[in-house]
């Protein structure tokens, strides 16, 4: 293959690779955005479940506070009710009785209720806090990964450049402010592969001239789609 050929199908390959790691280097922040989002969803709901335990055990109190109130309550209107001969009166204070009984009843119920969901949220503080370091070490991990591909891609992005200053230097002297031209207008898109007489950039057939053209290093363009032409054979 002609010395122009190498170089276009290299340049070719490295401008795509270069665009490739470019992608990737610049989709890096967004990918640790995205991860410590994830974390701060945990930590909320980490202390999500801490605050609701607390928040029961203050429920708690304040209604074992109101259910004592009631009995204290319940067992001076039941006093009460022993001194009282009046149908009227005796009538009236039954059914005060029997609205604190049912109020006790209610505050009994709810505070068995509060102790079974402390309960509950207590036994699943271990997993809870598992849970919150395991996404604590995820994110330490990924963060140091992350680091070091950066730096892996950043290397081969530099590497690539050099290759790519190598590679530039196989295009004829005379071609080059036309090949600057269209890298400029088109980057990795400016190029494309003849093979078995096919464009791959367009999907057109060159005619026998030109692809005999191309293949013995004529600097040549497609003539629908506009691309630098190279010839590869596999």
């Amino acid at each position: 293959m002609p010395p122009i050929t190498d170089a276009l199908r290299e340049c070719h390959r490295l401008r795509k690779h270069l665009r490739e790691l470019a992608l990737e280097i610049e989709r890096g922040p967004r990918v640790l955005k995205i991860r410590q989002e994830k974390l701060e969803a945990e930590r909320a709901a980490h202390k999500e479940h801490h605050d609701s335990i607390t928040k029961l055990k203050l429920r708690l109190r304040e209604d074992e506070g109101t259910l004592k109130q009631t009995e204290q309550r319940l067992a001076k209107l039941e006093a009460q009710l022993t001194g009282i001969s009046v149908p009227k009166e005796y009538a009236a204070k039954e059914s005060e009785i029997a609205q604190a009984k049912e109020k006790q009843g209610a505050l009994e119920d709810a505070i068995l209720q509060t102790i079974g969901e402390i309960e509950a949220k207590t036994a699943a503080v271990p997993q809870v806090e598992q849970q919150w370091a395991e996404a604590q070490t995820e994110l330490a991990e990924f963060q140091k990964e992350a680091a070091e591909r950066l730096e892996r891609l950043k290397a081969e992005h530099v590497a690539s450049l050099v290759a790519l200053e190598k590679a530039e230097e196989g295009i004829p002297e005379d071609n080059r402010s036309r090949y600057d031209q269209y890298i400029k207008a088109h980057g990795p898109e400016a190029f494309a592969a003849v093979k078995n007489r096919i464009c791959q950039g367009c999907r057109t057939a060159l005619t026998e001239q030109r692809e005999l053209d191309v293949r013995h290093g004529t600097f040549l363009l497609c003539s629908t789609c506009g691309k630098m032409l190279y010839v590869i054979t596999v």
